[in-house]
């Protein structure tokens, strides 16, 4: 016997217990991954959308909360575009729109002949020409079953499919794109706009571009200037939601934890007589206790691994969901699952010390007494 054929027989020899407590680790390591990676991968989608339209920089009301509740004055789009170095600014309408009474998608407004269109490449169809015609883009066409000349309902209201794109980033495979004077009319925000593309003017050079956002943040005191990245990170609802995941999925495990401790009590107190023999052998109370923390850090790895799986699968099984589409992806990374395992890994044998330190309070003769 030693300090691993030990523990893992130990663990065996009680199936259920500790079955349920590798189930609630894995639980709880699994709701740290499935909302993590949900959390990052709709900050990377953002990013990711934002930056596949062309555009160098976003403009969006300083402080906003999230994409679609930025709003700024076309007045200031004219402001922005008339700054020296800026090839375009183009104001663009963004926002979550029930469609079909099912699912919840981003919808967006782009100014008709603006570089946006551009970066649109079409599969099929055209670009919309009416004002109530719209852009889908593939992964959202194929969820409703839509094609070209199909109608949709965008917020109730009936939009004719002119062209099913096929963008690069899956935040965009997701949207609905659609002129700006129809989607403002359909909002009933008809002199505003959500945020504001900025296109430099080539060529440009690292010095340029830095002179050129300093100058497009001097035109009001609303607004902020990022770059997509940048943008995405800033935004208050991906750091509200990002907050509220870790303060869950740390509890979660922390709740696991308890779990641990309270089956190794059990345990300990059954095997009294088994430490007992151990000890007149020559095992040594601190190779005692480790035996009793190796157990812990089994478990705990154990339904890591298990966790990490069942992570991986409520990200896909919440991504697939046509309420969600578009607006939550999977995203894993050795980060995330380091970082969950980091977690229980710390916790497991902290659970397992007073277990540990229990098991030597009894003398071997007191524990030897109750063998017949």
């Amino acid at each position: 016997m030693n300090l691993l054929t030990l523990p893992a027989r130990n663990l065996l020899s009680q199936k259920l217990r500790s079955t349920l407590t590798v189930l609630g680790i894995a639980v709880a390591v699994g709701s740290f991954v499935a909302l993590t990676g949900l959390t990052r991968g709709l900050q990377d989608s953002y990013a990711q959308g934002v930056g596949d339209v062309g555009g160098d920089y976003v403009v969006s009301q300083r402080g906003t909360y999230s994409l679609v509740s930025s709003s700024i004055s076309e007045d200031v789009v004219g402001k922005l575009n008339a700054v020296a170095g800026v090839e375009e600014a183009a104001g663009i309408v963004l926002s979550i729109a029930e469609v079909e009474d099912e699912a919840n998608i981003f919808v967006t407004g782009w100014p008709d002949r603006s570089f946006l269109w551009q970066s649109l490449v079409l599969e099929e169809g055209v670009l919309p020409q009416g004002d109530r015609e719209v852009v889908l883009g593939r992964t959202v066409a194929e969820a409703l079953g839509k094609t070209v000349g199909d109608e949709v309902l965008i917020q109730y209201e009936p939009f004719r499919i002119s062209g099913i794109s096929v963008p690069d980033s899956v935040f965009n495979q997701n949207l609905a794109v659609a002129r700006l004077s129809s989607l403002q009319a359909l909002l009933g925000r008809p002199a505003s706009v959500s945020l504001v593309q900025i296109r430099l003017a080539r060529p440009v050079s690292p010095e340029g571009a830095v002179a050129v956002k300093a100058a497009l943040a001097g035109v009001s005191p609303m607004i902020e200037v990022s770059d997509s990245a940048e943008f995405a990170e800033n935004m208050d609802f991906v750091k509200t939601v990002d907050a509220i995941t870790s303060t869950v999925s740390l509890v979660m495990i922390l709740a696991s934890s308890i779990l641990v401790a309270n089956t190794l009590l059990m345990s300990v107190s059954e095997r009294v007589q088994e430490f007992g023999i151990l000890s007149a052998i020559g095992w040594t109370p601190g190779r005692i206790r480790l035996l009793v923390v190796v157990e812990g850090v089994l478990m705990c790895l154990i339904g890591s691994v298990i966790g990490v799986g069942l992570g991986v699968g409520a990200m896909h099984l919440v991504s697939w969901l046509r309420i969600s589409a578009g607006l939550l992806e999977p995203y894993l990374s050795l980060g995330i699952v380091g970082e969950a395992m980091f977690w229980v890994v710390l916790v497991g044998p902290l659970a397992a010390l007073y277990p540990a330190w229990r098991v030597t309070r009894a003398p071997p003769s007191a524990a030897l007494r109750g063998i017949r």
